[in-house]
C-alpha cells in the first residue's frame, strides 16, 4: 500500500468545508484535470476511518460499487 501526506487548508471563511491537495500520484494515475469529479465513500476498518476515492465519470452510484 502506498501513502502520501497532504496538508489541510480552509476552503473559505463562509464555508464549513476544508480542502487538501490531491497527491500527484493520483493525478497522474487517473489523468485528472480541473473540473473532474471524485466520488468519496467512508468505511470503518479495524477501528480506523478509511476513505475510498473513485474517479467519477457520471456513472450511477450502483455502477461504481460494482466496479470495486
Amino acid at each position: 500500500m502506498m501513502g502520501e501526506i497532504t496538508s489541510i487548508a480552509r476552503n473559505a471563511k463562509s464555508f464549513a468545508s476544508l480542502r487538501t491537495t490531491i497527491p500527484i500520484s493520483m493525478v497522474r494515475q487517473w489523468k485528472l484535470k480541473p473540473k473532474d469529479k471524485l466520488y468519496w465513500e467512508w468505511e470503518v476498518r479495524d477501528g480506523k476511518m478509511v476513505a475510498v476515492v473513485i474517479k467519477h465519470e457520471d456513472k450511477p452510484k450502483q455502477a461504481l460499487k460494482k466496479e470495486r
